[in-house]
């Protein structure tokens, strides 16, 4: 059976045009970005992301101490946005902005890992944490934003340790993220 160069042309435009639009939107679509500390500009990537949400943010942090990034929360909670952060519940430091920002009417939760099984000690120096710990370090923004890595939301993060960040702009990857978050804040606590 003969094709006509006719039909075989129109299926050749139809697939040019078909592989044109799929290019054409995968490059519409913002890239992943990286950074690294120290310097590295990840605090301002995430006060930038933080400060551009237009909807909700969902933080999951270890450790939450930086300022800058406490204040871009602050900010984002003034304008209406829908904040849900989750801290480390095991040994909340000095320096947390988790009581910060709860003053200042910022849903804040704190979370552990799972319970561990205890072992006894005859020296008071060698007591282990009852708990893992809620080790995340991630948020959520506008459900289509991800930031995670090893940053720390801290101080240290941005200029003494070696960490990095990643901000991917994925719904789908959002919508597993969020689903992680919406289970650990189930077994959430407040302070």
């Amino acid at each position: 059976m003969k094709r006509s160069r006719f039909s075989a042309g129109w299926v050749g435009l139809g697939l040019s045009l078909a592989l044109f639009f799929i290019c054409s939107s995968l490059s519409l679509a913002a890239p992943t970005k990286v950074y690294f500390s120290p310097e590295g500009g990840a605090e301002k990537a995430l006060e930038e992301l933080l400060d551009g949400a237009r909807q909700k943010i969902c933080v999951a942090a270890y450790y939450f101490t930086n300022r800058t990034l406490s204040a871009a929360v602050i900010r984002a909670h003034k304008r209406g946005l829908k904040i849900r952060v989750i801290i480390d519940g095991n040994d909340e430091s000095d320096y947390s902005k988790g009581y910060y920002l709860r003053k200042r009417g910022v849903d804040v939760r704190y979370a552990r890992g799972l319970p561990k099984k205890m072992k006894k000690s005859r020296k008071a120096k060698h007591r282990q944490k009852k708990y893992g710990i809620m080790h995340h370090k991630f948020v959520v923004v506008d459900d289509k934003i991800v930031a995670t890595g090893s940053f720390n939301w801290t101080a240290s993060a941005e200029r003494w340790n070696r960490e990095n960040l990643l901000v991917i702009n994925s719904t789908s990857l959002a919508r597993r993220y969020t689903k992680e978050f919406d289970k650990i804040w189930k077994t959430t606590f407040k302070k």
